[in-house]
């Protein structure tokens, strides 16, 4: 990040800490892709004294930044307590991630829920010292957060920039590819065809063996092919895109990208470029397209699924009186099956299965001291198909049957 743009952000850092009385950080990615988090006010660093040790602070909140910059410089997310956070992200001058300025954490709703929802209950108190606001005010403070963010970054210039730099890039790449085709006959397509092959494997391979910026430097050589080879056709060149997409999301999802995102990316493309009835506009936009793509497969790979896990988890305590399936669960995060247990598993060393219960046994023992309902009513309110199996559960999980649970407790 550029010195003049880091003094910009500490200095709104610490407006927007001192106003809102919460904390705010600046995630710092550097050339070469290594992210830092530059230090925040002390007083204000609640996650510095955070115990939750299963969990890099930084990880965390650089996911935050790389989902704001997929939508549209703003996100709002939630750490491994439960506590909320807002990122906003910032873009270099080429359109890629280079810093994010986190503000938060929030307590977003009511206090006592997520009091009684902390996986660190000794934490209580100074949860319990944060900020409180409603829904509908931090998507307030969102707004003005993330329009002060795009206004000190200039990323309206920064866009017009990257498009110019990449339209006169790609006119110098389009005169290089002509000189490969220029003296071609119509019986030398088959050899065109693999000149053109061999520009798309390069790419290809530099994205599958993590030469990102070789990989970045080859996107407009291998558009200008493209364009060059489809003798500037637009049906023709709209063709050998989507093959290009294909090539593309196949090399992201194997240098590791998230199938889901990847997928996603892929659709919106498919559904933008069929709007495209002039080559010159097309050629406008589909640098910045493909380069996300590109970016993709070596920046969203190595963030945390921390967001993803809290919202299964928060799926599962509102919901542990229903069916709860590995299928289901998968189906509200758009994550498959094995890969969301592979997370769950990663983040929060325990499988879905043992986390169900657990929530369930928890439920039932509130239930049990607070409540003058019979097993079977309580078995039911917390997911067991029946009493007998609730009780063999609850022992299992206590070491008491539940009639002896709420005995004890009444002395």
């Amino acid at each position: 990040m550029l010195e003049l743009l880091k003094e910009k952000c500490v200095k709104y850092q610490k407006h927007f800490s001192e106003l809102l009385e919460i904390g705010c950080k600046i995630v710092d990615i550097s050339d070469g892709g290594e992210a830092v988090m530059l230090t925040e006010d002390p007083k204000r660093n609640f996650c510095a004294h955070c115990r939750y040790d299963k969990k890099d602070e930084l990880t965390t909140h650089l996911y935050g930044c790389h989902e704001a910059r997929r939508w549209n410089g703003k996100y709002i997310y939630y750490c491994p307590l439960g506590l909320t956070f807002i990122a906003a992200s910032i873009s270099n001058e080429r359109g890629e991630l280079t810093a994010g300025v986190v503000l938060g954490p929030i307590v977003m709703g009511d206090l006592q829920d997520t009091l009684y929802d902390l996986p660190v209950p000794e934490m209580s108190w100074a949860v319990s010292q944060l900020s409180v606001f409603s829904t509908q005010k931090v998507q307030h403070i969102q707004e003005i957060f993330v329009g002060v963010m795009a206004h000190i970054s200039d990323s309206e210039q920064q866009k017009i920039q990257n498009l110019l730099y990449d339209q006169e890039k790609a006119l110098k790449d389009i005169y290089v590819a002509k000189d490969y085709y220029k003296d071609s006959a119509a019986d030398d397509l088959g050899q065109n065809a693999d000149t053109l092959l061999k520009f798309e494997k390069n790419l290809r391979m530099t994205v599958i063996n993590g030469e990102k910026s070789k990989a970045l430097d080859s996107i407009n050589e291998v558009l200008a092919h493209i364009y060059v080879y489809s003798n500037f056709d637009l049906a023709a060149i709209k063709a050998r895109l989507l093959e290009l997409l294909v090539i593309l999301s196949r090399a992201t999802i194997e240098a590791g990208a998230n199938p889901k995102d990847t997928f996603r990316l892929s659709e919106d493309f498919i559904s933008q470029i069929e709007q495209y009835s002039d080559v010159d506009q097309l050629a406008f936009w589909i640098s910045d397209i493909v380069r996300r793509f590109v970016v993709q497969a070596f920046d969203l790979a190595q963030i945390k699924h921390s967001d993803v896990v809290f919202k299964i988890t928060n799926h599962i305590k509102k919901n542990c009186a229903e069916k709860l399936s590995l299928d289901l669960l998968a189906r509200e995060v758009y994550l498959s099956k094995s890969y969301l247990s592979s997370i769950f598993k990663q983040e929060t060393g325990m499988s879905l299965t043992e986390y169900i219960t657990k929530v369930r046994v928890e439920k039932s023992k509130r239930l049990l001291t607070e409540e003058n309902i019979s097993l079977s009513a309580i078995a039911s309110q917390c997911g067991f198909k029946d009493q007998s199996y609730f009780t063999k559960v609850f022992k299992k999980e206590t070491g008491k049957s539940p009639k002896k649970f709420r005995n004890n407790a009444s002395d």
